[in-house]
Parts: C-alpha cells; sequence; structure tokens
C-alpha cells in the first residue's frame, strides 16, 4: 500500500473515525482504523461494533494497493501536529506504516487488515427521509435528558417516533428525571408507528454528521439498525433493543395560562445560583407570587442565593416549587424564544416548560423536595 494526500484533506476524516473506535478496550483491533488504498481513492473506516463509520476518498495519488489497520488516535495525532499545507506520504514497511510529511518521518506499528471487525449488515426495509436541518435540531433540543449508563438500558439513548400518521416525527430522551421531546414535520410521509431508539454514541455522530449537510436525508432503517450515507460517508449504529416508555402519558397537559418570564433573565438568574450549587443534584426554590418569581438556593455550607424576576402576565397563583438547577439550566437554555412558560398544576407535579416562539419542544422537570 502507497499513496499520498494533503494534511487538510486526511486531517478530518481522520477526526471523525477517531471519534468512532473504542477508546478503552481488551480488543486493540477496536482501537485501530482500517485504511484500505484501491483504485484512486482511499476507505477509512472505524467501529467500537456498536458504531461504525466509513469514509470513501477519491481522486488521491494511489501507487499501490493494500490495506492496513493503524491505531487512529495516533495517526490523527501525527497528521494533526504537522505544517500547514503538508503533503502526506504513506506507505507500508514490513509491519509499520511509514508515514513522510515536511521532513518527518514516522513508523507506526499496524494490525493486520484482516483482523478488522466485519459487520453484519441488516436488510434496510424502512426509511425516514427528513431535511437535515430539522433532525439535527430536534436531536440537538433532546440530547441533554439522555441517561448515562442507566440499568434501564432503553433509556441510554434517543427514541425517534414517526407520529401523526407518518407526517411527523418525535425526537425523545429521559434519565427518569427529566423528559425531553422535539417534534418535526415531514415532507415526505414515512410508515406510522415507526420508531428506534439510538444508543448514545450513535446520536452523537448523527448530528455531528447532519451538521455538515444542508439537504434532505434518509435513514435506512433495519432489525436493529440504522445507517445514513452523506456523500462518501457512511454511519451505521446498532439500534438498543428495547420497550422505550410511553412518553405521552407522562407529557403534563398545558395551561391556558402559563406563567410566562423573560428566558435570558431567568437563565441568567439560574447561571447565578449555579454558583453556590455545584452538586448534580442541588435544587432551586421557585415562588410564585402575582407579579414576581423569587429563586432562593441554600448549598450544604449554609451559603445562600436569593433572586427575583418580573412575571410578564402577572396572575393570581401563589405556588412554590422545587427543581434541579441543573435541568432548568439545561432546558431554559437550549429553549428558542424571547420568553419561556412554565406550567405547573401544583408543587408535587411535574413542570412543563415550553415556548410560544418553539412549539414543538416540551421539557418535563420532575419536582424535589428540598
Amino acid at each position: 500500500m502507497k499513496f499520498s494526500i494533503s494534511k487538510e484533506q486526511f486531517l478530518e476524516p481522520l477526526a471523525d473515525i477517531s471519534n468512532i473506535v473504542a477508546r478503552k478496550t481488551t480488543k486493540p483491533i477496536l482501537s485501530h482504523a482500517l485504511i484500505q488504498a484501491n483504485g484512486n481513492s482511499l476507505l477509512l473506516k472505524g467501529t467500537d461494533t456498536e458504531v461504525t463509520l466509513q469514509i470513501l476518498l477519491h481522486d488521491l495519488a494511489v501507487q499501490e494497493e493494500g490495506a492496513i489497520t493503524v491505531p487512529a488516535g495516533k495517526l490523527l495525532d501525527v497528521v494533526r501536529h504537522l505544517p500547514a499545507q503538508a503533503t502526506v506520504y504513506c506507505s507500508l514497511d514490513k509491519e509499520q506504516l511509514l508515514v513522510k510529511a515536511a521532513g518527518s518521518v514516522f513508523r507506526i506499528a499496524t494490525l493486520p487488515a484482516e483482523d478488522f471487525p466485519a459487520l453484519a449488515e441488516a436488510d434496510m426495509d424502512g426509511r425516514i427521509e427528513i431535511a437535515s436541518n430539522a433532525l439535527h435540531g430536534i436531536m440537538q433540543k433532546v440530547r441533554f435528558s439522555m441517561a448515562n449508563e442507566d440499568v434501564r438500558y432503553y433509556l441510554n439513548g434517543m427514541y425517534l417516533n414517526v407520529v401523526e400518521d407518518g407526517h411527523a416525527i418525535h425526537a425523545v430522551s429521559t434519565d427518569g428525571h427529566r423528559l425531553s421531546c422535539a417534534r418535526s414535520g415531514l415532507d415526505t410521509a414515512a410508515t406510522a408507528g415507526t420508531s428506534l431508539i439510538v444508543p448514545k454514541k450513535g446520536v452523537n455522530e448523527l448530528i455531528r454528521q447532519l451538521a455538515r449537510v444542508s439537504q434532505p436525508v434518509v435513514l435506512n432503517l433495519g432489525e436493529r439498525q440504522l445507517n445514513l450515507t452523506i456523500g462518501g460517508t457512511r454511519l451505521t449504529s446498532q439500534l438498543i433493543d428495547g420497550n422505550f416508555p410511553n412518553y405521552e402519558q407522562v407529557l403534563p397537559p398545558m395551561q391556558e395560562n402559563p406563567v410566562l418570564v423573560a428566558r435570558q433573565a431567568f437563565l441568567e438568574s439560574l447561571q447565578r445560583a449555579k454558583v453556590l450549587l455545584l452538586d448534580r443534584h442541588d435544587g432551586i426554590r421557585l415562588t410564585f407570587a402575582g407579579t414576581r418569581l423569587q429563586l432562593a438556593a441554600r448549598n450544604l455550607e449554609n451559603e445562600t442565593v436569593e433572586e427575583a424576576l418580573d412575571i410578564i402576565n402577572p396572575q393570581n397563583l401563589e405556588l412554590e416549587a422545587a427543581l434541579n438547577i441543573n435541568y432548568l439550566i439545561d432546558a431554559v437554555s437550549t429553549i428558542d424564544g424571547d420568553n419561556v412558560q412554565l406550567h405547573f398544576t401544583d408543587k408535587n407535579s411535574p413542570c412543563l416548560i415550553t415556548s410560544s416562539e418553539d412549539e414543538g419542544v416540551r421539557y418535563i422537570i420532575m419536582p424535589m423536595r428540598l
């Protein structure tokens, strides 16, 4: 194998592959990238067996065809530190990858291409066609509330659910303490009832790839597998096999006259209070009284903070509730609009957060005791 490529053409694909490969693994091959030179093209591939990414680069100078695997992070660091506009020359020298550029010579250990896992691909019998910015938008809106290594494995990802007779899609996530739901319409109807749970790593890579394009994309769906192809890049993710909670039953009813506060002022008040509340489980007390919303909190060192905000739509509401401050900051900083709507039934009921300028997005936060 022997080829040459510019640093700029090599760097981003290598960075993408490095994001996919396993960082801590007992199988060294899973930390490697497969590099395959064929004709005038170069195929880069990485996997952790859950998520696989392959990138095909065209119009390269390939002198000798061949394939090898190399530690992805190590090769990325080598290329990243080369001078701008450098031409990178790669070739095999026995069991090492020889990398030459700008007067530098690196010899990097390799493993045989035959050792790279060949993952079976499912038959793709379903599809969801959607504008890339729409899918990116709803996934970005709800990604923060995915669970992390929860024993309820079906919460460790994002639920995509086709609704409204195939004309809309919901992106939903929950960690059991909060729930996020965002809706987007579908210009091309999908099969009603189609649903899937994408694992967190697959979600993060989908969002990364969708951010780079502006045209409609197609999610191809198979049994326990999803793939997305954009140009020469193909992303494949295994799906979580489980039953996601019935989120529609959890969503509380929207109040006819929710409390309306200025989003930026509310967010800044929460961020100031967060200076004293460093634990991820810390809560803040919200007291609604006529025209004012009072925020108050106390930490374990008995330090306190208090602030008051104007309620834009004064109403006859006397209520005190406590919510996790980190969950509030996540929701208020993510939702669009100048104002946020706070829907409360009583202090023991979940808080629903919405915006009239971001109608497809709903956030629920469970109450807590302080």
